[in-house]
C-alpha cells in the first residue's frame, strides 16, 4: 500500500511522536509498506502482520533509495544505514500509521462518509462516488481498503482539494469498527444491512449486528446517521441510535414513510428499473445494473448524497452514473455468444440467495448454468449453509450446476434433497482438467452465473472457458 502525497519530516514527528534515530532528508515522496513497489525518495513503514514482518526488508528498502524508514525495533545491522536515510523508532508501526492518518484527517477537515454492512459496502461506496463526483471533489479507495491498514491509507491519500471522502469499514471481530471510527472520525455513517457474513467469528447474527452497530455507537455527536429501516437489525439500530444523531436519514423499499423509498419494478440481465421517492421528489430511472439487491446500495448512496448537501433532483439525475464493477454482477459475453453474470467478488449465504432470486426472474435464455464455489468464514455453519445453497440452487431454474470447494459433498446433498433433474458436477477444488472439459459447451442463448468467496478465484474458470477474454481482476 502506498500514498501519493509529499510528506515532511515535521509531519512524521508531529503525528507519531517517534524517536529520531537519524535525519538526512527533509521529506518524502510517498508513504509505502511494500518494498516491491517502493521508489526512491519514499517513506517506508515496516509493518508486522500475522504472516510477515516487514522489518526483514528494511535493508532492502534503504538500498532501493527509501528517504525514511519507520520501525518499532532497532537492529544493529542497520547502523551503517543511519547515514543514508531517516530512521524513526516507535512503539508500534501500525499504531503509528493510524496516528499519521488521524493527524492528516484532522488537519484537512474533509467531510467524510463511512459505510459498513454484511453486504454492499464496497458497492455503496462506488455508487456514492458516482452520484457525488459531478458536484464534489470526491476521494475514495478503489477496491476494499477497509481494514486497520486500508482505512489509514485511504485517509492519508486525501488531498487539500478533496471536499468529500468515502471510507469503507470492514470487520470480522468485535471492536474493529470502533477503532476505525476513532481513526476516521466520519461526518456521516451508514450500515447497509446485517447478514451472515463472518458468522464463523461471531457465532450468531445478533453478535454480528452488535459489531456493525459500532459505526453508529462511536459516531461523533455532529454526525448524520443513515439507516436501512427494512433490515430488522439496522431498523433496531435506527431506534437506538437515530435519536442520538445530529440528523438521521432513513431508507426502505417497503416503508413509504422512509426519507428514501425506492423499489425495483423490473429487471433484465442488463438493467433494473427503479421507481420511488427521494425526500419528497418522485422519480423513475432505468439503470445499467443487475440485481434487485442493488436497491439497498443505491438507497444508501442516495442517503450519503443528501447528507453531503445534494438535492433530490441532483441525486435522481446522477443515479444513471451507477454501474457494475469487476466481480459484482458484472455482465460478460463469451466469444461463443454465451452470456456470463460474474458475481464472484465475494459471497455469503445472503448474497448467494440474492443472486438465485434474481436468476429465477430472468427469462429468454435457452439454458441457465450455475457455477458456484466455497463460501468462506462460515465456521461450524459451513456444511449446513452449503447444503442449503444446494437446495436453493436446485430450485433456481438451472439446467446445469457446478461446484468446487471443501463442502462440495454438502452442496451435492442439498441439490439431491430437491431432486434436481439437471446435470450436477462437484469437485473438492479448482482444477484446470475438469474446467477444460467444459470448453466449447456453451453457446449463444446460454446464461452462465458465477458466485463464490473471493479466495476461490472463479475468474480462473471464466478464463479457461474463453482464453481470448483476458478476464483478470482489475
Amino acid at each position: 500500500m502506498s500514498t501519493s502525497l509529499p510528506w515532511t519530516k515535521e509531519f512524521i514527528a508531529a503525528s507519531t511522536n517517534a524517536k529520531v534515530i537519524s535525519e538526512v532528508h527533509p521529506g518524502f515522496a510517498r508513504i509505502e509498506t511494500d518494498t516491491r513497489k517502493l521508489q526512491k525518495g519514499d517513506f517506508f513503514i515496516a509493518l508486522k502482520g500475522d504472516a510477515f514482518d516487514a522489518h526483514s526488508f528494511v535493508a532492502q528498502a534503504v538500498e532501493k533509495g527509501a528517504a525514511g524508514v519507520l520501525v518499532h525495533k532497532w537492529e544493529e545491522a542497520w547502523e551503517n544505514y543511519r547515514f543514508k536515510t531517516n530512521f524513526y523508532l516507535v512503539k508500534d508501526t501500525l499504531t503509528a500509521l493510524q496516528d499519521m492518518a488521524i493527524f492528516h484527517r484532522r488537519h484537512l477537515k474533509t467531510w467524510l462518509a463511512a459505510m459498513t454492512g454484511s453486504n454492499g459496502k464496497t458497492t455503496t461506496k462506488e455508487f456514492s462516488a458516482a452520484i457525488l463526483k459531478n458536484f464534489r471533489n470526491v476521494h475514495w479507495s478503489h477496491g476494499s481498503f477497509n481494514n486497520h491498514w486500508g482505512v489509514p491509507f485511504t485517509l492519508l491519500d486525501l488531498k487539500p482539494e478533496h471536499n468529500v471522502g468515502l471510507i469503507e469499514m470492514g470487520m470480522n471481530h468485535s471492536g474493529e469498527i470502533k477503532r476505525l471510527m476513532e481513526i476516521a472520525e466520519p461526518d456521516c455513517v451508514v450500515c447497509t444491512m446485517v447478514g451472515r457474513a463472518h458468522i464463523e467469528h461471531f457465532g450468531s447474527i445478533d453478535k454480528i449486528a452488535d459489531a456493525k452497530a459500532e459505526i453508529y455507537e462511536n459516531a461523533k455527536k455532529s454526525a448524520v446517521g443513515i439507516f436501512n429501516i427494512e433490515n430488522p437489525y439496522t431498523r433496531r439500530m435506527s431506534e437506538i441510535y437515530g435519536p442520538k444523531m445530529a440528523k438521521q436519514i432513513t431508507f426502505s423499499s417497503q416503508d413509504k414513510t422512509a426519507d428514501i423509498f425506492l423499489q425495483v419494478v423490473g429487471q433484465t440481465l442488463d438493467t433494473i428499473q427503479l421507481r420511488g421517492c427521494i425526500l419528497g421528489k418522485l422519480g423513475d430511472r432505468t439503470l445499467n445494473l443487475f440485481g434487485v439487491q442493488n436497491v439497498v446500495n443505491i438507497s444508501a448512496a442516495a442517503g450519503i448524497g443528501l447528507a453531503a448537501g445534494l438535492s433530490s433532483d441532483q441525486i435522481w439525475e446522477n443515479l444513471k452514473q451507477c454501474k457494475s464493477y469487476w466481480g459484482r454482477n458484472q455482465k460478460i459475453e463469451l466469444s461463443s455468444g454465451a452470456q456470463v453474470l460474474f458475481d464472484a467478488y465475494n459471497a455469503n449465504p445472503d448474497s448467494m440467495y440474492a443472486l438465485l432470486e434474481n436468476v429465477k426472474s430472468l427469462t429468454g435464455f435457452k439454458r441457465k448454468i450455475g457455477f458456484f464455489a466455497q463460501m468462506k468464514e462460515l465456521g461450524n455453519f459451513s456444511k449446513q449453509e452449503h447444503e442449503k445453497l444446494g437446495e436453493y440452487a436446485a430450485q433456481a431454474g438451472y439446467e446445469q450446476l457446478y461446484f468446487y470447494g471443501p463442502d462440495h459433498e454438502s452442496f451435492k446433498t442439498g441439490v439431491g434433497n430437491k431432486k434436481f433433474d439437471g446435470e450436477l458436477e462437484t469437485h473438492p477444488d479448482f482444477s484446470k482438467d475438469w474446467v477444460n472439459e467444459l470448453k466449447g459447451s456453451f453457446t449463444a442463448g446460454d446464461l452462465l452465473t458465477f458466485k463464490a468467496s473471493r479466495g476461490m478465484e472463479m475468474e480462473r474458470v471464466v478464463q479457461i472457458l474463453d482464453p481470448a477474454l483476458d478476464f483478470h481482476k482489475e
